[in-house]
This record gives C-alpha cells, structure tokens and sequence, in this order.
C-alpha cells in the first residue's frame, strides 16, 4: 500500500499470548486505490481462474473454491466477513471466547452444525504457529488463507501451496495493514467489490464516533503494554480512524526503548490504552500514584485493556473491528 503502510498498525512486540498477539495494527485509507492483482468481482465465480499476486509470488486458483481453509482468526474474520464460510479454522475452540469473542458466533453459525469444535483445529498449526503440513492436507482444502509471518521463505510456500493454493498479502511485512489483508484474501474468492465496500463502510463507521468529540484532530492516543519495568508501545495506528493523532512520543514503529516507570508522567495522552496483562499488575497501575496523577487518569479516559483486545487490535478484520469500535467507543465518548 502507499500513504496508509506508514500509519497503519503493525503490533510487531507487544504481545504474544493465546492468538499469537504481538501488539497493534492497522487502519489504511488507502486501501481502495491499492487492489491486489485479481476480479474486480462481487463474488459471482466467473472470474476464475483467478491470479493474486502475494508475498512469495503469483498465485493462479483455477475455479472458486468451496473448501477454504483460514489459518488465523483473522483470515477466518475476513472470509466470513465476505459471506465465505471457511471449513477449517487454526483456532481453539476452548479458549476462543476468551482470546477472540468477536468470533465465536460468527465461527459457530459457519460450521452449520452449531459445533463450533468441528470447525475450530487448533491441530492446524504448531505451538509457534507454523503450519501443520498433515492436519492441514487432512482437511482436504482447495484454497488455503495464511498470515505473512506463517511463510517466511519460498520453501515454506511451496510446501504448502502443494496442498492448495495458498494467499498470503504481497507485502514483506510481518504484520501488514488490515485493509490490505482483507483485499488480499477477498481477491482469491472474487470478492473484491465487498471488500472495497467494508472498508468503506468501517473507515465511516469509527469516524462517525470520532465526530462526535469537538476537536477530535486535536486529541492524542497512547497505547502500551505494562511491564514490570516500565511501559512498551504498541502500533495504535487503529485510533487513527477515530480522527486522533499520536502524542508525540507515542512510538507506532515499535522501535524506541520502553518508557521506564519513573517517567510513568510521559503518558500524558488524552486517551490512554494500557494492557496490563494480569488483574493484579492493573491494580499496581491504579496505586501508583505517578499514574493516578497521569490526564488521562484523572479525566477518566484510559481503557484497561485485556488479551482480547491486544489480539484484535493486533490483526483486525472487519467483524473484530467493529469489536474494537464498540469497545472504544465509551472512552473515545469521554473525550468531550
């Protein structure tokens, strides 16, 4: 992508827990000059065979395919946002509700039997969350949508496009922009007019909250995760939509040091979003009172953020997007 790649969120380090969290991610405005080689289609199949071109190459789907298999929260976020329900999905049914809630219904009314485990196979993928060449093979797919980071070589691709065509965005990024994942997979399934139409739709969605905050450009967002030692920034890109600007040493490249606890008082944001990872780090956070003293403390606007909220903001798609809105939405609201 062009302008958006460099505002839009990749979440890089601030989280790897449960889906494989690793910080924050994106909001591109781009995205609609910026389509992957394929059909310009609604969906209708008769644009196959269709070429996309992705990060290790170009990859040709002969006909539309009615096996689909996501290898990700996010790649199964987007099918089922682009009415493609996936037959198999590298998630764990057991602590989806937990890790990614947004999905839970949408994953449940996919499998058709209203068993979300016979949808839902953790055994997709390794503990690091490589694919599982076999398990993946056994579910017989004829379209595979995989993350960038799931492929980092031309060998591991090929490895996998042998089981069935695999999309992965054309980008070297580990964690590329929401919208042009989301374009990426809905090219594959010749479904690059919705696309085009969702992110349309999420871009007024999130600004429609953000108007209602006089002087919405002006406010500024933080976005970190507390450690022990101090505080880590994450990409928080996503607050963009809202029409925010980042406080100025809010560090969405994800390559300043962390910010130690005795300058807890640099996080002085409008908005503050902290992940503090355990119940009781959090209630270290509101005794301190460096914190408590902090703006965003003491006009009511920080959100406390749990692992949920870190996986979606880390790979967002349209339905966990929407999560996201709704989740910020009270916080952003408080602003005015």
């Amino acid at each position: 992508m062009t302008g958006a790649r460099g505002r839009t969120a990749r979440l890089g380090g601030i989280a790897l827990a449960g889906l494989l969290a690793a910080a924050l991610t994106g909001c591109g405005a781009a995205a609609q000059d910026d389509a992957p080689a394929a059909a310009d289609g609604g969906g209708g199949g008769g644009a196959y065979p269709i070429t996309v071109a992705t990060s290790q190459g170009e990859v040709t789907v002969e006909s539309a395919p009615e096996r689909v298999v996501a290898l990700g929260f996010s790649s199964a976020d987007e099918l089922i946002s682009l009415d493609i329900d996936p037959v198999k999905v590298a998630v764990d049914p057991d602590t989806l509700a937990e890790n990614a809630p947004w999905l839970v219904d949408p994953l449940t009314e996919a499998a058709g039997d209203g068993d979300l485990a016979s949808i839902a196979d953790p055994s997709l993928v390794t503990a690091d969350g490589s694919p599982d060449l076999e398990a993946i093979a056994t579910a017989a797919p004829d379209l595979i949508i995989a993350e960038v980071y799931q492929v980092p070589d031309r060998a591991a691709f090929d490895r996998l496009n042998a089981i069935a065509p695999t999309i992965t965005p054309d980008t070297d990024a580990f964690n590329p922009d929401w919208d042009e994942r989301l374009l990426s997979t809905a090219a594959a399934v010749d479904r690059t007019e919705r696309a085009r139409e969702l992110i349309a739709e999420l871009e007024g969605e999130f600004a429609a909250v953000g108007a209602e905050v006089p002087g919405i450009g002006d406010r500024t967002y933080q976005w970190v995760r507390a450690d022990d030692n101090g505080y880590v920034f994450g990409n928080g890109s996503l607050f963009e939509l809202f029409g925010m600007r980042p406080a100025d040493n809010q560090d969405n490249t994800q390559t300043a040091a962390a910010l130690s606890l005795e300058n807890t008082g640099d996080l002085d944001a409008d908005l503050l979003a902290v992940w503090a990872q355990t119940g009781e780090r959090q209630a270290e956070l509101e005794a301190d009172p460096l914190f408590r003293e902090l703006p965003s403390v003491r006009s009511g606007t920080v959100y406390f953020a749990g692992l949920d909220f870190a996986n979606a903001i880390n790979s967002p798609a349209p339905i966990s997007l929407r999560w996201l809105r709704d989740e910020l939405a009270p916080v952003v609201g408080a602003l005015a």
